[in-house]
């Protein structure tokens, strides 16, 4: 039998029966009934998504971003998180790893990737086309 996802002590990936699930975390809301994830513009060069790799550091960027009402951390495995990409993100084209706060990522450099490497990453299988 298959058990639900569990979470295991702290530090640990959550398990799904046997086997450990990789856990990101997203900033969203609900509105109207529909799921909206945060989407940022550093430099205000192109829009991304910021994703991290804990619930505390995405917890400290929501806090110290300003981005009104409604706005959660919410846990998303990987297969959740390439679904998002590939269909409501669509339009954007990259990812903010564990973006530290916006007016750092006005100044100094992004850790990124283009939403292809991401989800190579996620779905753990090498691009097949090289990325320019």
């Amino acid at each position: 039998m298959v058990r639900a996802v569990e979470a295991t002590s702290v530090g640990k990936a959550p398990t799904f029966g046997e086997h450990s699930v990789a856990v990101w975390y997203l900033i969203s809301r609900c509105e109207n009934n529909r799921m909206d994830v945060l989407t940022i513009f550093p430099r205000d060069d192109e829009e991304m998504v910021p994703v991290f790799g804990t619930q505390r550091m995405a917890a400290d960027f929501l806090r110290d971003g300003g981005f009104g009402p409604g706005w959660r951390v919410r846990e998303s495995t990987a297969g959740e998180l390439i679904s998002l990409l590939l269909s409501l993100l669509s339009d954007v084209n990259s990812v903010a790893l564990d973006p530290p706060d916006l007016a750092s990522m006005e100044s100094a450099p992004v850790n990124r990737a283009t939403k292809r490497e991401f989800v190579a990453v996620l779905m753990g299988r090498p691009l097949l086309v090289p990325v320019r």
